[in-house]
């Protein structure tokens, strides 16, 4: 069986998917176009505020910055190879309407990473159940995919290819084959788009494989690892070669200096705890956010005001569903594909701490990396519980659960568009005193 026919297994699977997609790409088309909206009519304005190298996109929110519109000016050893991404963006945009181009692509986008969200758990279930809709729904309208669907910036992209290569670990899993292109090209293009994530992509193909059990799954997995470097090489020199001798190792030093070392401070729990929730809770249910820094109009998470309690009981239960669900399958390869995801997250962002110095700017943008695991390892352990009482009161728990995330998702993100507008009324009328 091929990976798209495994895909498209089923025709009543299918066209649930299809209405998944259909229905989240024009949610997230409706909801943020108020944003693209407001900027469009107020671009002078906001373009006097931008802090950004694109005053394209002028608005700073939860950290996020429009790289999508840097051109070749996109890779770094952050980014290494996305330049051939953002190029081809970029210049599309300019063509079909700038970023209500993005808001239409990244919403199509969003809603791929629904549908494959979906896909695993109808898979890994093996019989008809509403389980991998609920929780495909949950994953849907969770605050980080309904921002990400229009801020132009990589996310959206890292976020579908890491669900992309989980499915096809899975599909490995079922079909008892391991190949090395397909492999090798997925661990490339998750090393291209963000190089940290090649950490956790090797770690879950490692598992997958169960890479220790002889020798002959060790030269396997080695040389699936060497392909991917050797993939890496040919297309840094082709990146090399188009961009005037610029590549992502050209300035990997000073990437490293820029993005990643002054981002890191030790974690210190009375300090950070905070930073743990921007982690976890907020991507599923939007904060209040207020304006942080007016000189780099930095609208992020309003740290002063903790979360309505509905919402920490609300996040709170679907993290510890996850947390169910790691432990109940804890011997299971499906699971252990899905933990170097969170594992290194948290190794990153806790224990190295990056992040953690500017953590009062956001560390919600992160959250792309491992948060769909959270959903996946819920979805894994309600579908592996047996039919009976327990298990309706799960499912009327996640009802009610999903109730809470959009009434308050939805709220959240028409308040935030007001936050932003008031802002920069103030802040106009702050400069309009000054002169």
């Amino acid at each position: 069986m091929k990976f798209l026919d495994y895909i498209f297994y089923e025709r009543k699977v299918t066209w649930t998917a299809f209405v998944l997609f259909a229905g989240f790409a024009l949610f997230y088309g409706l909801m943020n176009g108020s944003y693209i909206l407001y900027i469009s009519q107020h671009a002078e304005m906001l373009g006097k505020y931008t802090p950004f190298n694109t005053a394209l996109f002028p608005i700073n929110l939860f950290n996020f910055d429009p790289s999508m519109y840097y051109g070749d000016n996109g890779s770094s050893i952050i980014h290494p190879l996305i330049s051939f991404l953002v190029v081809i963006l970029a210049t599309v945009s300019k063509l079909l309407g700038g970023n209500w181009f993005f808001l239409i692509l990244q919403s199509l986008v969003n809603a791929g990473s629904v549908v494959l969200a979906f896909v695993f758990l109808s898979r890994n279930e093996g019989r008809p159940s509403y389980t991998p809709l609920l929780f495909a729904m949950l994953f849907g309208f969770s605050s980080y995919l309904m921002f990400t669907a229009f801020i132009p910036d990589s996310y959206p992209y890292v976020q579908f290819v890491i669900l992309l290569s989980v499915l096809y670990l899975q599909y490995s899993r079922v079909q008892k084959e391991v190949h090395y292109v397909p492999n090798a090209l997925l661990a490339t293009i998750n090393f291209g788009l963000t190089s940290t994530n090649i950490v956790p992509f090797a770690g879950a193909v490692f598992f997958n494989m169960q890479v220790w059990r002889n020798k002959a799954r060790w030269k396997k997995y080695i040389g699936i690892m060497a392909l991917a470097v050797l993939m890496i090489v040919v297309l840094t020199a082709i990146q090399y070669v188009a961009f005037g001798g610029r590549s992502w190792v050209s300035n990997w030093l000073l990437g490293i200096q820029n993005g990643g070392t002054s981002y890191a401070t030790p974690f210190q729990l009375g300090v950070h705890f905070k930073a743990l929730v921007m982690l976890t809770i907020n991507p599923m249910l939007s904060p209040k956010v207020h304006l942080l820094d007016p000189g780099m109009v930095a609208f992020v998470t309003d740290l002063s005001r903790s979360n309505p309690l509905y919402v920490q009981i609300t996040g709170g239960f679907l993290l510890l569903l996850a947390f169910a669900g790691f432990i109940r399958g804890i011997r299971e390869r499906s699971v252990w594909t899905l933990m170097p995801y969170i594992l290194f997250a948290f190794l990153l962002h806790i224990v190295v701490g990056f992040g953690l110095a500017v953590y009062q700017y956001d560390m919600y943008l992160y959250a792309g990396h491992y948060l769909f695991a959270f959903y996946l390892l819920g979805g894994m352990y309600i579908s592996g519980l047996r039919s009976g009482f327990g298990k309706k009161v799960l499912i009327g728990l996640l009802l009610a659960s999903l109730l809470v995330m959009v009434g308050n998702n939805i709220y959240r993100h028409f308040e935030t568009l007001s936050t932003i507008k008031q802002s920069y009324e103030q802040l106009e009328q702050q400069r309009s005193v000054q002169q």
